[in-house]
């Protein structure tokens, strides 16, 4: 059921991204092929896979609100599902740096041979312009502990290319 309901999501907001996008050129240089690469977790990393591949779309115009949605290979194996909306800013640093925040909903599997779960997370991150049409993208999350729930802090690395 969680996973027909993210696939609902994921399906709706690309298709919303599809409608309110334009042709221009201008359009075109927010639109991105989001590859998933790998992951950096500060503990317990012997358990987890640095390999995450993956594949997703993004939208996201500087200024404004966006969105991304995708697939890739979580932490344990499992193959997880993303989607969410994003606000990247205006390039600094010689136009070469970008910040983004925004939230996600991710089906995945958080703990080690646990069955996996659906949550609402929020998405910190930092777009850094390779070239042209290339960007390395990283994001992540701190270490939280609150309760009966631990989770591992993390920086995931994407790269995103324009097309």
């Amino acid at each position: 059921m969680k996973t027909q309901i993210f696939k609902l999501i994921a399906l709706t907001l690309v298709a919303l991204g599809t409608a309110f996008s334009t042709t221009t050129a201008t359009a075109a240089e927010n639109d991105y092929l989001v590859i998933s690469a790998g992951a950096y977790h500060f503990e317990n990393f012997d358990e987890r896979n640095a390999f995450t591949p993956g594949l997703g779309w993004e939208y996201s115009p500087s200024g404004k609100i966006g969105w991304h949605a995708g697939t890739l290979s979580d932490s344990f194996g499992y193959q997880a599902m993303y989607g969410g909306i994003n606000y990247a800013t205006q390039p600094k640093l010689y136009g070469r740096v970008r910040f983004l925040i925004g939230a996600s909903v991710v089906h995945k599997q958080y703990k080690k041979n646990a069955e996996p779960e659906t949550k609402l997370l929020p998405l910190p991150a930092m777009e850094v312009k390779l070239s042209k049409r290339s960007v390395l993208n990283v994001s992540g999350s701190p270490q939280v502990d609150y309760g009966n729930h631990r989770n591992n802090a993390v920086l995931f690395f994407q790269f995103k290319v324009n097309i």
